[in-house]
C-alpha cells in the first residue's frame, strides 16, 4: 500500500505539473489569441474603410461621369432646339429671302398687307381698269377681217355694219440713219468749213443712242447679263443690230464716265435732306466678297461700291461723315452708324425688330415677344390711317406736312404704358428661363430694345419718320437679282460704273421721268441735269 501511495503521488505531482504547464501554454495561447483577434479587428476595420473609401470614391466619380453626361445632354437638347429653330427660320422672323427658301418648304413672302376677307381680284362696284378705245385719228393701221361666204351655210354675204376691235401693239424697225454734214468754202479767207460733228458720230458708222439706251436699260435696269443682252437686240431687229459683248462693255463704261458730275450733283443734294435712308447689301466681285451701298429718299438714289463692307468703306463714301447733326439717318440697326465720328441723329427700322420679335416668339413662345410686335403694327396701321384720313379732307391737294403730325398724347402715354408692361414681362421671364438654348438671345434682344428705344419710336412723335427703312430695301433689291443673274463683277470698277448708271436711272424713274429717254439724252451728250428732274413743290 506504502508503495503504491508513493506511486500515485509521485503520478499525481507528474499530472499536476503538467497540468500547470499546461495551464500555462493555455494562458499564452489565450493571450495570443487576444492579440491575433485583436489585430485581425483592426485589419477588418482597415479593410472596411478602405472598402468604404473605395466605395465613395466611385460613387462620387460615377456621380461627377453623370453629372457631365447630363450636362452633354442638356447642351445637346438645347443645340437640337437651336437647328430646328433655324429651320424653321423664314421671311417673317429674319432677313433671309425668299430665294434661299429649302426646296422641302412653302416660300413665305412678308407683307404689311392686312388680311381681310375680301375675294382676289376686281371688287364688285369697282370701275374695271381696262384699255379705252382708240380715236379714230389715233389708228395707225387697219386690219381687215372679211367673209366670202356664210360659215352655216355657204351662202352669198352682204355687208350690214362693221364691229371695230382695237389692238395695241409694238414693232421694231432698225433706222439706218444717216448724217449729213454740208462742206462749205469762205469767200473771204477761202477755208473749207463743216458743222462740228459730234464724238458720237466719230466712226463711219455706229449704233445710235437707242441702241445705246437699250443696250444699257436692260443691263442696269433690267438686271440683264451682257451676253443676253446682245442676243435679247438680236432677237427684237430680226438679226439687223447685233452688238458685241465687247461694245456692250464698253458702252458701260462710257455712260458712266458721262454721270461723274450727275452723281456729285445727286451727292450735293442729299446733304440738304432732313431724313436720309441708307443700308448696304454684299456682292461678288473677282470671287471675294464686296459691298454696295444705297443712300437716298423717295426723290433721290445714290448708289455705290466698294471692296470693303465697314466704316472705312462708308467713309470713303464721304456722306454720313458730312451730314449735319440735325439730319435724321435712318438704318437696319447698323452700329458703324453710332460711331463717335458722327454727329446725325440714328433711326432704328421697326421692320427688322418685328422680325425679331417674331424670331424670339417662336424660339422661347414667350407672349412679351408677340404682344410687342402687335402693338408696333398696331401703331404703324393707326399712323397709316391718320397720313390717308389728312389726304382725303386735303382739298386743294398740298402736301402735309407731316413733321407737324403726331399722335395726341393720350396714345402715346398708352403705347409707352403697354410697352413697359411687356418689357417687364420679358426681363421677368427670361430671368427663369436661364436653361433655354435662346436665353442669352432674348436677353440681348431686351436689351437692345431698351438702349435704343428713342432711335426705335422716332415716328410715334413725328410723322415725317418713317418706321421702317423698306425704302433702302426695295433700293437694293435690284442688286441681289443681278448677283443670281451674273454671279459677279469681274472688277470693282465694273461695279463702280453700274452704280453710276443706276444712280442716273433710278433718280429718273423716281421722279416719273422715263429712263430710258433719259438714258437716250445721256448718249447724245446732253444728260439730264438733277435740277430738270427733280420736281420742285
Amino acid at each position: 500500500m506504502a508503495n503504491y501511495q508513493k506511486m500515485f503521488e509521485k503520478d499525481y505531482q507528474k499530472l499536476s505539473e503538467k497540468f500547470n504547464k499546461t495551464n500555462e501554454e493555455f494562458k499564452q495561447l489565450k493571450y495570443e489569441y487576444k492579440l491575433l483577434n485583436s489585430k485581425y479587428q483592426t485589419k477588418c476595420k482597415q479593410m472596411e474603410n478602405i472598402i468604404e473609401a473605395a466605395d465613395n470614391t466611385a460613387k462620387e466619380k460615377y456621380e461627377s461621369v453623370i453629372i457631365e453626361k447630363d450636362k452633354i445632354i442638356e447642351e445637346k437638347d438645347k443645340e437640337i432646339e437651336r437647328l430646328k429653330a433655324l429651320l424653321n427660320m423664314d421671311g417673317t422672323n429674319s432677313g433671309i429671302s425668299t430665294s434661299k427658301t429649302p426646296l422641302n418648304k412653302n416660300k413665305i413672302i412678308p407683307s404689311s398687307r392686312e388680311k381681310s376677307d375680301k375675294s382676289i381680284g376686281g371688287q364688285k362696284g369697282h370701275p374695271k381698269h381696262k384699255l379705252e378705245k382708240f380715236k379714230d385719228e389715233e389708228v395707225t393701221e387697219i386690219e381687215k377681217h372679211d367673209l366670202t361666204e356664210c360659215p352655216k351655210c355657204g351662202g352669198t354675204l352682204e355687208k350690214i355694219a362693221e364691229i371695230y376691235k382695237d389692238e395695241l401693239s409694238y414693232k421694231v424697225v432698225p433706222i439706218k440713219r444717216r448724217h449729213v454734214f454740208e462742206r462749205y468754202k469762205c469767200s473771204c479767207c477761202k477755208n473749207e468749213v463743216h458743222e462740228e460733228i459730234p464724238v458720237r458720230l466719230k466712226e463711219e458708222n455706229q449704233y445710235g443712242s437707242e441702241v445705246q439706251a437699250l443696250a444699257l436699260s436692260l443691263g442696269n435696269e433690267g438686271n440683264v447679263s451682257i451676253n443676253k443682252i446682245c442676243r435679247l437686240i438680236k432677237g427684237i431687229t430680226h438679226n439687223e443690230i447685233c452688238p458685241s459683248e465687247g461694245y456692250i462693255a464698253k458702252l458701260q463704261k462710257r455712260a458712266s464716265k458721262k454721270l461723274e458730275k450727275f452723281n456729285e450733283d445727286v451727292f450735293k443734294e442729299l446733304l440738304k435732306q432732313d431724313i436720309v435712308n441708307w443700308d448696304d447689301t454684299v456682292i461678288m466681285v473677282d470671287k471675294k466678297r464686296a459691298c454696295f451701298r444705297f443712300y437716298g429718299t423717295n426723290k433721290l438714289a445714290l448708289y455705290k461700291a466698294h471692296l470693303q463692307k465697314n466704316k472705312d468703306g462708308v467713309d470713303e463714301d464721304g456722306l454720313l461723315n458730312t451730314l449735319s447733326a440735325n439730319v435724321k439717318v435712318v438704318h437696319d440697326h447698323n452700329i458703324i452708324n453710332y460711331n463717335q465720328d458722327y454727329s446725325f441723329i440714328n433711326v432704328e427700322c421697326n421692320e427688322h425688330l418685328k422680325r425679331d420679335l417674331q424670331k424670339c416668339f417662336d424660339n422661347t413662345q414667350h407672349d412679351w415677344a408677340k404682344k410687342l410686335k402687335e402693338l408696333i403694327q398696331k401703331a404703324i396701321h393707326d399712323r397709316k390711317t391718320i397720313i390717308n384720313k389728312l389726304s382725303e379732307s386735303n382739298e386743294e391737294n398740298k402736301l402735309i406736312n407731316l413733321g407737324k403730325i403726331s399722335f395726341d398724347q393720350d396714345y402715346l402715354i398708352a403705347f409707352d404704358t403697354s410697352f413697359n408692361d411687356y418689357i417687364l414681362d420679358g426681363i421677368a421671364i427670361n430671368k427663369n428661363s436661364k436653361n433655354h438654348y435662346y436665353y442669352k438671345d432674348e436677353l440681348a434682344l431686351i436689351n437692345r430694345i431698351l438702349d435704343y428705344k428713342e432711335n426705335y419710336f422716332m415716328w410715334l412723335y413725328d410723322f415725317s419718320i418713317p418706321p421702317d427703312n423698306n425704302l433702302s430695301e426695295r433700293s437694293l433689291r435690284g442688286i441681289k437679282s443681278k448677283m443670281k443673274i451674273s454671279g459677279q463683277f469681274q472688277n470693282i470698277k465694273n461695279a463702280e460704273f453700274h452704280a453710276n448708271i443706276k444712280t442716273y436711272i433710278e433718280t429718273c424713274y423716281r421722279n416719273d421721268i422715263n429712263p430710258t429717254d433719259a438714258l437716250i439724252s445721256l448718249m447724245e451728250d446732253r444728260p439730264l441735269e438733277l435740277s430738270e428732274i427733280i420736281k420742285k413743290e
